[in-house]
């Protein structure tokens, strides 16, 4: 794999990557090798596995195949004891449980934030889900960097994305060993889930998008309003036609389409299904519940983004809007 550094989001990832690949980061190595890039018998494509676009992406499958076998990935040995004298540092005493929380803001990458401002959300519609984690002896910690407004001053939450310790391998640290990661439509959830992490995830979009990861996951969608009439879309509507696979603001406003965010009972609701999930091994989901899972999932096929994935929509929020299924 070459990269430069300038390339890199988190550079302790390299780290953990090298055990399976060879990464090469070194310039002048790189600037050598990059033809070999340009060619189809030397390059490896991986384009279709997750960018995809006006398509299904094949990580999605790949992920239900996996199943049940452990992660590729786990805490390194020197990680796994500097985490926790940081996280106390932090102020998140020793065996206290915790929550990761993000919600996507634009100041990460503004160059091309008007492509993706349909992707962002408020974190003050997660307060209502932190507050509940916070009541059960929980912590939850602000993912992100210094570009986001600062959390709340709320007892229990912990801005760690403007805390003088944020680095890099932290940040893995911290995602790889949280209870699990209430995120959004962002990359950023990929950190836990690549170390096998649960994750919930509120506000995704496109619809095509709902499902965020494994089989452990669930999502909810943001719904999409006709701007013309007020009138909130079906989900066959959606899923039966391109705006369901869109993935630029300028097509939803193209089309007088508005994304209209979670509310923070969805979010809540949300975070309440996945603590139980990860907490109980016993959970299970009633007759319901299935068959309004089912119901919204026969709704995709070949073509959608996440067509194939194991991961699940969340089920408060299937009950809240079934008027929106056939």
């Amino acid at each position: 794999m070459l990269t430069s550094k300038k390339q890199v989001a988190n550079h302790a990832a390299i780290e953990y990557w090298n055990q399976y690949f060879a990464v090469v980061t070194s310039p002048m190595i790189v600037r050598l090798l990059r033809p070999l890039s340009w060619h189809p018998l030397t390059r490896f494509d991986t384009s279709k596995y997750a960018v995809a676009i006006n398509g299904t992406a094949e990580f999605p499958k790949i992920q239900a195949l996996w199943g049940n076998r452990p992660p590729l990935l786990k805490t390194s040995p020197e990680d796994s004891y500097r985490g926790p004298k940081a996280l106390e540092e932090m102020g998140v005493p020793s065996g206290t449980w915790f929550v990761c929380v993000h919600s996507r803001e634009g100041g990460y990458s503004p160059r091309d934030e008007y492509v993706h401002s349909y992707r962002n959300s408020c974190i003050e519609d997660y307060l209502t889900a932190i507050e509940y984690i916070i009541s059960l002896g929980g912590m939850c910690i602000m993912m992100g960097d210094p570009t986001m407004r600062p959390a709340p001053k709320i007892k229990g939450l912990v801005d760690y994305a403007h805390h003088p310790t944020r680095c890099d391998w932290l940040d893995l640290y911290i995602a790889a060993n949280c209870r699990f990661f209430l995120g959004n439509t962002s990359g950023a959830f990929y950190m836990a889930s690549v170390f096998g992490v649960s994750v919930a995830c509120a506000n995704m979009a496109p619809l095509s998008a709902v499902f965020p990861c494994g089989k452990k996951d669930i999502g909810i969608p943001k719904l999409y309003k006709d701007v013309s009439s007020g009138r909130v879309l079906t989900f066959k509507e959606i899923l039966d036609s391109p705006a369901s696979n869109y993935r630029f603001s300028s097509e939803f406003n193209a089309a007088g389409l508005e994304l209209v965010n979670n509310t923070p009972e969805e979010i809540r609701d949300l975070a309440i299904e996945q603590f139980e999930r990860s907490s109980f091994p016993n959970f299970v989901y009633n007759e319901k519940d299935e068959a309004l899972q089912t119901r919204f999932r026969k709704l995709f096929r070949p073509g959608h983004y996440m067509y194939g994935s194991a991961s699940r929509i969340g089920c408060a929020f299937l009950k809240r809007y079934q008027h929106l299924l056939p």
